[in-house]
Order: structure tokens, then sequence, then C-alpha cells
């Protein structure tokens, strides 16, 4: 009977295992934790989706807004034309014809 432990060593040794059973995590506490881990990645995705989109959006409108003011010079030099230097050619050619007849 010399090679029994003795029930202190018993304790000892149960609490021993004790110890490294609570190390390691039950499954469904690990099922739980990997699928909130999976529902944190899903959530992640769909923020830099979303903010992917926002951004090709405010790309998109910029661009907008740069062919409409691309738009607003063109009308803005035909306007020009057409109300100062069209207005002073035909002034010159008026002119020109006036003097070119009167010494006909």
């Amino acid at each position: 009977m010399a090679d029994e432990p003795t029930t202190g060593e018993l304790w000892r040794l149960m609490q021993q295992i004790s110890t490294r059973l609570d190390r390691f995590a039950a499954p469904d506490v690990y099922q739980f934790q990997h699928q909130q881990l999976v529902n944190e990645i899903s959530e992640l995705r769909a923020e830099i989706a979303a903010m992917q989109h926002a951004a090709e959006e405010k790309e998109r409108r910029v661009d907008e807004e740069r062919r409409a003011a691309e738009a607003r010079r063109q009308q803005d030099r035909r306007m020009v034309f057409t109300a100062l230097v069209a207005p002073v050619l035909l002034l010159f050619l008026q002119v020109y014809l006036t003097a070119r007849g009167a010494g006909a």
C-alpha cells in the first residue's frame, strides 16, 4: 500500500487536473466565439463596401460637377463671342463697306 497516493496527493492531483481543464474552452463557448468573429468580419466587410460605394458616388458627383463647369465655361465663351466679338466685327465690316462704297 505504499504505492497508493495519500488523500492529500489525490486532492492536489485533482486540483491540477481541474486547473488544466479550466484552460480549455468548452466547444459551445468556442463555437459562440467563432460565430461572433464571423459576424464581426461580415459587418466590417459591409462597412468597407458601403465606404467604397460612398467614395465611388462622391467621385461620380465630382466628375459630373467638373463636366457641368466645363459646359458652363463653353457657354460663357459662346456668349462672349456672340455678345462682344460678333457685334464689333459686324461694326468693322459695316464701316469698311461704307468706306469702300463711298469711295467707289
